[in-house]
């Protein structure tokens, strides 16, 4: 038998590789979030100035119109996708580890034909919508509308190629297309539009959005052909359908519930006002998400920590990182309300004439930023400690509260009524939700809790 000696000599090295080992995933998982960021940050930037461009070319009236299809099509992509985004994501890592390559390419195969068939199928309900509402709407609005379904199934297999790349741990070619060189071929698009002296109305917009996102899609999908691996290109394909369709509905009733909570504010103005005021109040809207950088910078690194202190059941740990994370998120939110409180109203009025009537709107969403990033990543808190369907029925609640202030307000007071119910919305469900982690899991995930502050694992 060996000595005790020689176990503790040979336990030496092992603490030590492991040691090293981690800190090398910490630098991988830093300089993915980091360049990750950047592209988010770029891209973000790029699609403002897209719709700046593209506001100033097609004028207030036209550019409402653009607002409230790309609103509305935005929801319906999460709804197409049918969360086979998140499928590829959850299953692909564990395929490749396995050297499933079979059922790798048929994940590819199987899932990009069963969400363009459920865009096809989203698409043309959407097309019949618009022909029996249409009638009592503009040409511009109709023909708007039948582009914007069109594009359906480019965005959702655009989405997808995007989860490929996540999936294969590229977290920069991740937004690479579709954050940053969408936005980037839209502007060229709109500068041709503009310099041939085409219809600058809503349609030629969408019609330039949707060519973007095709030539974005086909990028993606060649770059993710030439980079995939060798063992995967000649195998037959294995499907585990009922599986992937099963795991990712249940994964992506959270994100179909948020995304459309978040538009949620324009898609109700533009119902209950018409499209007049949508175009301002949309252009304030990307202002205002600028407010919610840091805290989606800080997510990239929070949301994996978050799950790893809980499963380590190091409730001090998950204390502490929860409230550096709502500092910093706030910080960053109340730096862009700052920046946005002084020179709003000029940024606002690059768009065009008469956007700067949104400016008291952007304020009132920034104050409702700010407020609740101080309830801290709540969101996460609960969806990576497995308490998902909470969060979704808080976000719930909170929509419901949208669409009541929707209601009694906007008929009085327009977008500045939308934006009140938008701010009183996201305040309520993270309200909510904050009250749940602190109940439930015993920590303080807001500004105000303490570094070092925990109870033990909840029961």
């Amino acid at each position: 038998m060996p000595s005790d000696g020689a176990s503790v000599t040979q336990a030496a090295p092992d603490i030590s590789a492991r040691a090293s080992e981690r800190a090398f995933m910490s630098r991988l998982l830093r300089r993915g979030a980091s360049g990750a960021f950047i592209v988010s940050t770029v891209g973000t930037a790029l699609g403002l100035l897209a719709n700046l461009v593209m506001a100033r070319l097609i004028g207030r009236a036209e550019y409402g119109i653009y607002a409230l299809m790309f609103s509305w099509v935005s929801v319906l992509v999460m709804v197409a996708q049918a969360g086979q985004d998140i499928s590829i994501i959850r299953f692909l890592p564990g395929y490749i580890q396995d050297k499933a390559w079979g059922k790798v390419r048929g994940l590819r195969i199987g899932v990009g034909l069963f969400v363009l068939g459920t865009s096809l199928c989203v698409a043309i309900v959407g097309g019949v919508v618009v022909h029996i509402l249409g009638a009592n709407q503009s040409a511009a609005w109709r023909d708007t509308f039948y582009i914007g379904f069109a594009m359906l199934p480019i965005l959702t297999q655009l989405q997808q190629s995007s989860a490929m790349h996540r999936a294969f741990k590229r977290p920069v070619v991740t937004g690479m297309y579709s954050t940053v060189m969408r936005p980037v071929i839209l502007l060229v698009l709109l500068g041709i539009a503009w310099a041939v002296a085409v219809r600058r109305d809503a349609p030629t917009a969408a019609v330039c959005t949707a060519l973007s996102g095709l030539i974005a899609l086909l990028a993606s999908g060649w770059h993710l052909t030439r980079a995939w691996p060798a063992p995967g290109r000649g195998a037959r394909p294995r499907y585990e359908a009922r599986r992937w369709v099963m795991v990712g509905w249940q994964l992506s009733l959270l994100s179909i519930i948020t995304v459309g909570g978040a538009r949620l504010d324009v898609m109700l103005l533009g119902a209950i006002m018409g499209t007049g005021d949508v175009g301002p109040y949309y252009a304030a809207v990307k202002m205002a998400g600028f407010a919610f950088f840091a805290t989606q910078a800080v997510n990239v690194v929070l949301a994996p920590m978050i799950a790893e202190r809980y499963d380590a059941r190091d409730m001090h740990g998950l204390q502490s990182v929860a409230v550096q994370g709502a500092r910093i998120g706030l910080a960053g939110a109340s730096c862009v309300a700052l920046f946005c409180a002084v020179a709003g109203k000029w940024v606002l009025g690059l768009f065009g004439h008469d956007f700067d009537t949104a400016y008291v709107p952007l304020l009132i969403l920034l104050l409702g930023a700010c407020a609740s990033t101080c309830f801290g990543e709540v969101g996460f808190m609960l969806s990576m400690t497995k308490y998902q369907k909470q969060a979704s029925i808080f976000v719930l609640v909170g929509i419901v509260a949208n669409c009541i202030a929707a209601v009694l307000l906007v008929p009085r007071l327009g977008a500045t009524g939308a934006a009140i119910g938008a701010s009183l919305s996201l305040f309520i469900w993270r309200g909510l939700a904050w009250r749940f982690v602190n109940t439930r899991l015993g920590i303080e995930p807001s500004v105000f809790g303490k570094l070092e502050q925990g109870s033990g694992i909840p029961s």
